[in-house]
């Protein structure tokens, strides 16, 4: 589903937040359990260095769920960006959060998306990296 194929005009904001890794569980489910409340639709790589979590909704529940990942004190938080979208897909249906264990896993999926050179550019990637 596209962004503009949604039957309530909404405006739609991206977060990207890079942390040093994501390996505990417990903060993993808080991070689920709060997309879910907030209906934000989340992709995560976990595992070994670097963890990343992308996610998409609206301006309010975005930034409540911003503030809810920040409160969890993950080593070297940054968030990268965090603006509002105008096209491309939705990275998963608003409320779910999938788990990418490799970069290569993550990076496939956001080109299914048409979000890779978004997120890339954010990332600090060059195009020799893809």
């Amino acid at each position: 589903m596209t962004i503009s194929d949604r039957n309530v005009p909404i405006m739609l904001y991206r977060a990207l937040i890079k942390t040093h890794h994501m390996t505990s569980r417990k903060k993993i489910q808080a991070i689920t359990k709060s997309a879910k409340q907030h209906s934000c639709s989340v992709l995560l790589k976990t595992g070994k260095p670097p963890g990343v979590m992308i996610a998409e909704g609206t301006e309010d529940a975005l930034r409540q769920w911003v503030e809810g990942v920040k409160r969890l004190r993950y080593k070297d938080y940054r968030l990268l960006r965090l603006e509002a979208v105008t096209s491309g897909q939705w990275i998963t249906t608003p409320g779910n959060v999938e788990e990418f264990g490799a970069m290569k896993d993550l990076s496939a999926h956001l080109e299914e998306c048409q979000v890779w050179e978004w997120w890339a550019e954010h990332m600090g990637f060059t195009n020799a990296e893809r």
